[in-house]
């Protein structure tokens, strides 16, 4: 997928998950942090973030240039 379709399928999914994790409260407040809909909001960070991530380690991994001959004295 391209990041900006994997970045507004991640919104999307979060306000799925927000929906869900209020409904399920609203039914059962004792439920707290347990309920689908914040499983959901987790595995949307995790997409969200995976561009991101995918660039540090690829910023990471690059190898570093040699320096120039001409500045080598």
């Amino acid at each position: 997928m391209d990041d900006a379709v994997l970045q507004r399928f991640a919104v999307v999914l979060a306000l799925v998950g927000v929906a869900l994790h209020v409904t399920a409260l609203a039914e059962n407040p004792s439920q707290g942090l347990v309920t689908v809909g914040f499983a959901v909001l987790l595995l949307a960070l995790a997409l969200g973030g995976a561009p991101v991530a995918r660039d540090l380690f690829a910023a990471d991994a690059a190898p570093a240039e040699p320096p120039d001959a001409g500045e080598q004295r």
